[in-house]
């Protein structure tokens, strides 16, 4: 049953990790950004709850209560993802232009503006995360 734990982080953490690689940032595939990058292309958080929903639909079949709930854990998060998570993301570029234009240039801290995700950012991550989870799946033969 680790498996129902294990492989949606490893879903989670190779997406992540595709995200870091492509995004064109430098040195940007560090420990630090793997654990607190938020947002951008493709859509870890969706991978994650997409392996889940998959992983247990495999493993205690589509039709389980168990399912169900994962399912909907999944619709919530990937809400959640798209709209308050990018609505944040709207803000906080917005706070960072009227901290440009009044705060003294010593030392401003800015505030994180990719934070949410677009569809398709999510649908990719979702993707991601189903055929990562059959692939890893067979190997374990659930």
């Amino acid at each position: 049953m680790y498996q129902l734990i294990i492989i949606p982080i490893v879903a989670a953490v190779i997406v992540q990790a595709i995200k870091l690689i492509t995004d064109g940032k430098p040195k940007n595939f560090n420990f630090h950004h793997m654990i607190s990058d938020y947002g951008g292309m493709p859509s870890s958080h969706a991978a994650f709850v997409a392996s889940l929903a998959t992983i247990v639909g495999l493993a205690d079949g589509f039709d389980s209560t168990t399912f169900a709930i994962t399912f909907i854990l999944f619709a919530i998060v990937i809400r959640d993802a798209i709209g308050f998570r990018r609505e944040i993301g709207r803000n906080a570029v917005l706070t960072n232009q009227i901290a440009k234009a009044t705060i003294d240039k010593q030392k401003p801290q800015y505030l994180n503006e990719q934070v949410g995700h677009t569809p398709l950012q999510v649908l990719v991550g979702s993707a991601l995360g189903v055929a990562i989870t059959i692939i890893m799946a067979k190997f374990f033969n659930i």
